[in-house]
């Protein structure tokens, strides 16, 4: 990617993508899209004042007796008012999990898995530039931003929803940290309350005391809990560019939205196949993780020291389990510096997951690269019928899949709707790291809407495209339309010299049915149109003082 050029003072609403907003505003305010005439409503229900209006003009052929006989119509209700997403949890409620601090614990072997012999640290170790000053002078600009209606994250079961994160914190609920310490500190003290957390800098959790003493993980148990975090309910997470319009950074981390915890020692399905028995309403099961904004944070996946076998790693990313009203924006998810290349065997696990009955998430404007398994929305088929089976409701729009290996994305069950998103990658490439496999894989009880998305790519025909950007198996249903494909080899062997039109419905025969619609309004812009928006305006960086601009 070429250097991206900073440019101080620039906020959110000036460097968003034209095909979606990028930050909330005020609650109040109305998004760009659902002011734009290419706006597509929500054609799920049916308005009930229309529909009286038909069956009233259709039975008033009688007599005029008849007619002023006819009973006044009664007027259509209200709608429904949206809930403020705070209102779904209960601010003052401890946390249900405390991870983070570090067990020295040595290399295991758990269940089978996890072998010791197969311990192996982290091979690359950059000097990394901590920062000790906040360069905005803590002035917030974006951090303040409500989600815009766009996508999945604005519903849920009791209706409409407004996401808004830690918009409404205290100031004493506001921190600033440039650390680990600072940063656990900080959720441990606000806990569910509404809360803004600004990264500033690089945070590694190898690195303690205010990052002078860097250790390795010593071992699986060391990694998974003294190396990873959990956001709870009503948090903003962002990440606070550096003057030369660096977005802040987490790496050696796994960054967690929720946990799936047991609430007795029969285990966590049983535990929440015994709540809903009990006649219990499972939107209050007291696991759910709710009402989360992360946005502008640049993550390196983490490098698994001792994964749990040579095919399988265990660290992600970013992983959403048993979260609901979540908005990711403007992320960038990579294997930073230790690419996958440098081991023998698999390293490193998903960028992104969004498992385990999670619902109503949405991934924004962000940027996918470098990455082997790199987003799943998902994670089993069958056996996790108890926790995604209904749930799963999934948007993604504006974001770059670029040259990232697979699973752009995976779904099982979900209802994942697909929009105005930009794939980048070459199967022809003999650099590892970025070598193109599969695209969009619809699987188990999934039913997946994809629609007027970019193709861009080098070695991949157009004769090709099927069960390479977009397959799957055991699917409910995928439907897709109006997406844009190009490639240095057409058909005939010789480059590409326009762009086409490229049909992705019917692939490997997955079926096709009309079993719904997206319930909120979004505007649907031709794939050429946001090829180019998508390189300007997607990734960490682009938001608040110091933002980038440019083509990266």
């Amino acid at each position: 990617m070429t250097p991206l050029k900073p440019r101080r003072g620039l906020l959110a609403s000036s460097i968003s993508l034209g095909l979606l907003a990028c930050g909330g505003g005020a609650p109040e305010a109305p998004t760009a899209q659902l002011a734009a005439a290419a706006v597509r409503p929500d054609t799920s229900r049916l308005d009930a004042a229309t529909a009286t209006d038909r069956v009233t003009t259709t039975a008033s052929t009688g007599s005029s007796r008849e007619a002023s006989a006819r009973p006044p119509r009664t007027p259509a209700p209200p709608p429904a008012p949206v809930l403020d997403a705070l209102s779904l949890t209960d601010p003052a409620a401890p946390l249900l999990f405390d991870i983070g601090d570090r067990s020295y614990a040595p290399p295991t072997t758990i269940n089978g898995l996890h072998n010791p012999n197969n311990y192996r640290a982290a091979p690359v170790l950059p000097a990394w530039q901590f920062a000790t000053v906040d360069p905005t002078g803590g002035v917030l600009t974006f951090e303040r931003d409500v989600a815009p209606d766009l996508g999945w994250h604005g519903q849920s079961r009791a209706g409409k929803v407004r996401v808004t994160g830690g918009a409404s914190a205290a100031a004493n609920r506001i921190y600033t940290v440039f650390n680990k310490e600072q940063l656990l500190a900080a959720l441990r003290e606000a806990k569910n309350e509404p809360k803004i957390i600004r990264i500033v800098g690089h945070i590694d959790f190898r690195w303690r005391n205010n990052n002078t003493v860097f250790e390795e993980y010593t071992g699986f148990l060391d990694q998974k809990n003294g190396g990873s975090f959990s956001i709870p309910s009503n948090t903003t997470l962002v990440g606070i560019n550096d003057a030369n319009g660096r977005p802040a950074r987490i790496t050696g981390t796994q960054l967690l939205i929720g946990i799936e915890a047991a609430t007795t020692a029969a285990g966590a399905e049983a535990d929440f196949k015994a709540w809903v028995a009990a006649g219990k309403d499972p939107e209050l099961f007291p696991t759910w993780t709710r009402n989360i904004i992360l946005r502008n944070l640049q993550i390196d996946t983490p490098w698994d020291v001792n994964p749990e076998d040579s095919d399988n790693a265990y660290m992600d990313g970013l992983t959403i389990t048993r979260g609901q009203q979540i908005w990711i924006d403007h992320v960038t998810i990579s294997d930073g510096d230790t690419p996958e290349s440098l081991a023998s065997d698999t390293r490193h696990d998903g960028a992104l997951d969004v498992v385990r009955g999670s619902d109503y998430v949405t991934i924004s404007n962000s940027v996918f690269t470098k990455h082997h398994k790199t987003t799943l929305v998902g994670n089993g088929d069958s056996g996790r019928a108890w926790s995604d089976a209904g749930r799963l409701h999934v948007t993604m729009t504006g974001n770059w899949w670029d040259h990232a290996y697979s699973r752009l994305p995976l779904v099982r069950f979900g209802q994942l709707h697909l929009y105005n998103n930009l794939v980048t990658g070459s199967t022809s490439t003999s650099d590892s790291d970025k070598k193109f496999g599969s695209g969009l894989d619809v699987r188990y009880q999934s039913d997946v809407i994809s629609e007027s998305n970019f193709y861009e790519f080098t070695g991949l025909k157009p004769k090709e495209v099927c069960g390479k950007l977009a397959g799957g198996k055991d699917a409910i249903s995928f439907r897709s339309s109006g997406h844009r494909f190009i490639s240095d080899k057409g058909d005939d062997g010789k480059a590409m010299t326009a762009v086409m039109d490229v049909e992705l419905q019917g692939c490997e025969s997955l079926p096709v049915k009309q079993n719904w619609v997206p319930p909120y309004a979004y505007t649907l812009r031709p794939a050429d149109a946001v090829r180019d928006a998508i390189r300007m305006g997607s990734g960490a960086g682009r938001l608040g003082l110091f933002a980038v601009q440019g083509p990266t």
